[in-house]
């Protein structure tokens, strides 16, 4: 798939199980749902060796916690806890604004994409292949 730079179209489909989140709250309720999604094996293997392979490339700011290794919800909601607890003991103001991105990778720029990878010395030939990916 490097090689030849083809991805299958199956890689971009999975099926979507609504996992229950309490278990004693309102069960036919949608928010009680969170919608997990399951994808091919063969696509998550591709993706184990893209990030062996590129993951040096990879990196992010450390307040970023949604979609990297070891991080997540918990770990956002006590970031904001913390500053806004922080802040007010201290007699500051706390203004906040929330975001909802969960749709943000739909409309993702795939040129930005691969000029943010390139400007962090992403390598534009494969290291296993004298072909160009």
């Amino acid at each position: 798939m490097l090689k030849h730079s083809f991805v299958p179209t199956d890689f971009k489909f999975g099926t979507i199980k609504p996992i229950l989140k309490d278990k004693h709250g309102d069960i036919t309720s949608i928010d009680m749902y969170c919608g997990i999604t399951l994808t091919p094996v063969m696509s998550k293997l591709f993706e184990s060796v893209l990030l062996h392979l590129y993951g040096d490339h990879l990196s992010s700011d450390d307040l970023q916690f949604g979609f990297k290794k070891d991080t997540g919800c918990s770990h956002a909601l006590f970031t904001f806890t913390e500053s806004v607890k922080h802040f007010t003991k201290n007699g500051s103001k706390v203004h906040c604004a929330f975001l909802d991105a969960s749709k943000a990778f739909d409309k993702v720029l795939l040129n930005g994409l691969f000029m943010k990878m390139i400007e962090r010395g992403a390598p534009l030939a494969c290291p296993h292949f004298n072909d160009t990916v």
